[in-house]
C-alpha cells in the first residue's frame, strides 16, 4: 500500500484537515516546549491566584473529590508511561512501535486525558475557581496541537495499523471496554519515578502559589 494510500489525511481537501494540518505544524513546534508553557501559566496564575471558598456548604466534599482525582490522575498517567515506555518523556515525538494495550485499549491519549483529570484536582485543591480557566486555557493550547501533530507523526509511521485503531478507540472519552485487538504490554516500573517526580513538583506548585498569595497581599495589598 503506497503511502498515500495510508495516510489520507495529508493531503488536506476541507476546512477541518487543513486546521488539522496546521495545528499538527504547530504541535510539532510547541511539543519539546511543553513544560515550559506548563511553568509559564504557574507563573502566570502567581498575579492572580487566591485561595476562596470553591464549593460552598459542600467545601469539604469537594476538598476530598479533589484529592482523589490527583491521585486518580496520576496513577492514570502512571499506568499509561509504563505502558507507553520512557519515550513518552522526551522532547521530540517518537513511537518505537504503536502502542495499543493497556489504558491505551480504552483511549488513543491516556497521558493527556490523566493530565486534564490531574489538573482539575489540583483546581479544587487550591480553592480558585479562577484557576480552572487558566488550566483548561492551557490544556487546549496545548493539546489542541501537539495531538495533531502526534496523530499525524503516527499515521506516516504505522499506515493502515494506525487507522484501523483510531476507527477502534475514541481520541479523548474512553470506551467502556477495551478495544479486542490491543496487543498486550509489559508494565515498565521506571515510569513510578517519573510521576513521584511529577507529584513532588505538584506539592512545590501549590506551596508556591500560596506562598506567592500571602506576599502579595502582605506587601502590595491584592
Amino acid at each position: 500500500m503506497s503511502k498515500e494510500a495510508r495516510s489520507p489525511l495529508r493531503h488536506p481537501t476541507s476546512g477541518g484537515e487543513c486546521l488539522a494540518e496546521r495545528l499538527s505544524t504547530i504541535g510539532v513546534q510547541i511539543f519539546h516546549r511543553r513544560l515550559h508553557v506548563g511553568l509559564s501559566a504557574v507563573l502566570l496564575a502567581t498575579l492572580v491566584f487566591r485561595p476562596r471558598p470553591f464549593f460552598g456548604k459542600f467545601s469539604g466534599a469537594g476538598f476530598v473529590i479533589s484529592i482523589v482525582l490527583v491521585f486518580l490522575g496520576l496513577a492514570l498517567r502512571t499506568w499509561a508511561a509504563g505502558c507507553a515506555g520512557n519515550h513518552t518523556r522526551r522532547a521530540t515525538i517518537e513511537a518505537p512501535q504503536l502502542v495499543t494495550g493497556g489504558p491505551f485499549a480504552y483511549v488513543r491519549n491516556p497521558i493527556y486525558l490523566a493530565s486534564v483529570i490531574l489538573g482539575v484536582g489540583m483546581v479544587g485543591i487550591l480553592r480558585d475557581p479562577w484557576m480552572l480557566g487558566l488550566c483548561l486555557t492551557v490544556f487546549v493550547f496545548l493539546y489542541g496541537a501537539i495531538v495533531p501533530a502526534e496523530e499525524r507523526f503516527l499515521r506516516d509511521r504505522f499506515g493502515s495499523t494506525y487507522l484501523r485503531y483510531c476507527l477502534a478507540v475514541p481520541r479523548i472519552i474512553p470506551r467502556l471496554r477495551p478495544w479486542s485487538g490491543a496487543e498486550r504490554r509489559q508494565f515498565d516500573r521506571t515510569a513510578l519515578f517519573g510521576e513521584v517526580r511529577l507529584g513532588v513538583l505538584l506539592v512545590l506548585i501549590y506551596a508556591y502559589l500560596h506562598a506567592g498569595a500571602w506576599l502579595r497581599m502582605r506587601f502590595l495589598g491584592f
